[in-house]
């Protein structure tokens, strides 16, 4: 009984990540030609551009987060440190999403002066 779940198991999850890459796959395909078919060019959605700012500042604050709350757990022992981690890791992510949407705006309004 368990050589058989330990055969199936496997599979099964080499068949699901499978079905899910080759559903994102054709969607994507699927998408694309709907554009081309309609006159509109699928490069062109593509230019957001700022996207970068926003990854580097996740990547930046998230473990800063996440040190800060390590920090706290050993200054004040009253919550365990992974859970003022994973608290701070959130709080310091949505700083940097909000510290990036101001960015991004500040750009988006430089490009529109230029105009």
């Amino acid at each position: 009984m368990y050589q058989a779940v330990e055969i199936i198991v496997p599979l099964a999850a080499f068949a699901m990540i499978f079905g899910i890459v080759y559903v994102a796959v054709t969607a994507y395909n699927r998408k694309e030609l709907a554009m081309i078919e309609a006159g509109m060019n699928p490069n062109e959605s593509k230019k957001s551009g700022h996207s970068k700012i926003r990854t580097a500042l996740l990547f930046l604050f998230v473990p800063l987060g996440i040190f800060t709350g390590n920090v706290i757990a050993t200054l004040f022992p009253v919550i365990e440190a992974e859970s003022l981690g994973l608290i701070f890791a959130f709080i310091f992510g949505g700083m940097a999403l909000t510290t990036s949407y101001f960015i991004e705006k500040g750009f988006e309004k430089k490009d529109q002066d230029l105009i």
